[in-house]
């Protein structure tokens, strides 16, 4: 007999839920808004705190979404936009680093274009472009022909195929993000819009488990107006599919939350590790050693922790990371994570390995880490350590912490395993909602041929009811500069910036503050009633 848990009401209103339960008989009407979101913003590059002997510099903006970079055997910079939550293509923006100035290098064609996902990245190899895109690996030839590489990976849920790097064995590495939070298809994945689209994308293993059978009952948001029709959902299975205690799941090579490797031309593709939940960031130190960034579990949707960690991993061949079970090398019912979450119980009956590798580092809850680099270059200096770029959170979508996370490069001492600042904005938080003219977003960070460091930022996140939450504002991306100072003194950390609860600001206590309306104006009108 299968095993049951309530999920969505049962066990109290979840935002995703209720927004999916609620918005469901209207989507039909809102599909047919298009509302664009452009603009500027302001850029001070002194509003970024560096350690001493460091200056930022504007190199370019206006770009849309810009996810990553990469250098060219031409010296530029090739910027990658990656058309996700717009009303713009992706594309690949060629940058002259010293004049600011920028090209269209190349545009998905609009067939290719799966709204949902995104194109996240590109890397150079033999004078093609290889590039990734939400399932697909393909490669850019310099005749501007398009040559797929690997398909059908399984990135059109939460997460996509996430950019690719040249190992020093010669072959190609990338990574996949999961579909879900932690495994169990639901209401909040209807809410970022690619249920409705595809609605038998799950979880895919890496190798064959087996399920203990637990399912999660919620409404059936994919049907408007039958609020009494429930449906129950299994891990590892498509939405409104239950699964049974015992039920072997097959795994594959194009598995969810992996690090996966194949030759230039697509074959021989391998399984590397998995386990991950969203490995994003991707790259190779001075030795050969192979790090991947993960972001971690948010707290919606059936199964979640509070306050789950932001992980820099050393990926291990043949090593299970422990998603999504695990998260962070620990249990999530272990007492480490407190009393509060959903569905901590695991959901496989065996675990590839009972105790997953720990992170490298960790970073805090919602910093999101992103891109990575390795400093190479003792001119630079911090030679031999990685720098990476930490997007921020998502609050409240994702989080209802009242403090930012994220929002700046960090510095990580390979040496020591600590993880401190490198550049941060004067005012921890995004500019567009904090007086200062820094950061918004940090998605990728490299290095140029020049030895300065890169920073890519992706611009500004607007709220958006009529389409899945978040819509992105076109033209407020930006490609910044970090280099070294020749001759000056140079200081191991940045200043101090200052830290305020920005979002009991913008979100709780304008909340707190309309509820104690409402409950005086009740009050009173109770009283005008007697």
């Amino acid at each position: 007999m299968a095993r049951h848990r309530r999920g969505g009401w049962g066990r109290g209103p979840e935002l995703h839920a209720l927004l999916a339960y609620a918005g469901r008989p209207l989507y039909p009407l809102v599909r047919q808004v298009t509302i664009r979101r452009e603009g500027r913003r302001k850029h001070e590059p002194a509003d970024i705190l560096l350690p001493d002997g460091y200056v930022a510099e504007l190199v370019a903006t206006g770009f849309k979404t810009p996810v990553h970079c990469t250098f060219g055997p031409d010296g530029r910079c090739y910027v990658t936009e990656a058309g996700f939550k717009i009303e713009s293509r992706p594309r690949i923006m060629r940058v002259d680093v010293e004049s600011g100035e920028t090209d269209v290098f190349f545009e998905l064609p609009e067939e290719r274009w799966i709204q949902t996902g995104a194109m996240t990245g590109a890397c150079w190899h033999d004078g093609s472009l290889y590039i990734t895109n939400t399932d697909t690996v393909f490669r850019l030839d310099r005749d501007g022909s398009i040559q797929d590489i690997v398909t059908g990976l399984p990135g059109r849920g939460d997460h996509q195929t996430n950019h690719p790097v040249l190992g020093p064995d010669g072959k190609l590495y990338f990574t996949v993000g999961t579909a879900t939070n932690t495994a169990v298809v639901g209401p909040d994945n209807f809410n970022y819009e690619w249920l409705r689209h595809f609605p038998d994308v799950c979880d895919v293993p890496g190798a064959d488990i087996t399920l203990v059978g637990t399912n999660f009952a919620s409404q059936d948001v994919r049907v408007a107006g039958s609020p009494a029709r429930r449906i129950e959902t299994g891990a590892y299975v498509p939405y409104g599919t239950p699964t049974q205690p015992g039920q072997a799941i097959h795994g594959e090579v194009k598995a969810s939350g992996s690090v996966l490797r194949c030759n230039p031309d697509g074959s021989g593709l391998e399984l590397v590790a998995w386990g991950l939940r969203n490995p994003f960031g991707l790259a190779f130190d001075g030795d050969g050693r192979l790090f991947a960034t993960e972001h971690g579990i948010d707290e919606r949707g059936h199964r979640h922790i509070f306050g789950d960690l932001e992980d820099l991993y050393e990926i291990h061949e043949g090593a299970w990371y422990g998603w999504p079970d695990f998260a962070s090398g620990i249990r999530l019912d272990d007492p480490h994570w407190g009393r509060r979450g959903r569905g901590r119980e695991p959901l496989l009956a065996e675990h590839p390995d009972p105790n997953p590798p720990k992170p490298f580092v960790t970073f805090e809850p919602h910093a999101a880490p992103n891109g990575l680099a390795f400093s190479r270059d003792a001119g630079f200096g911090f030679e031999g350590d990685a720098f990476v770029a930490l997007f921020g959170d998502l609050n409240p979508n994702t989080t209802r912490q009242a403090m930012p996370a994220g929002y700046r490069i960090a510095r990580v001492d390979m040496r020591s395993r600590e993880a401190v600042d490198f550049a941060v904005n004067r005012i921890v938080g995004p500019a567009s909602k904090l007086p200062h003219g820094g950061f918004e977003r940090p998605a990728h960070c490299e290095f140029g041929p020049d030895g300065a460091l890169y920073v890519v930022d992706w611009g500004e996140i607007k709220i958006a009811p009529e389409a899945g939450g978040v819509r992105m504002k076109e033209g407020t991306g930006t490609l910044w500069r970090i280099r070294r100072v020749p001759g000056a003194r140079v200081s191991v950390s940045p200043p101090e910036p200052r830290r305020v609860p920005l979002y009991a600001f913008l979100f709780y206590i304008p909340l707190l503050l309309a509820l104690a309306a409402v409950g005086v104006g009740v009050r009173a009108l109770a009283r005008w009633l007697r």
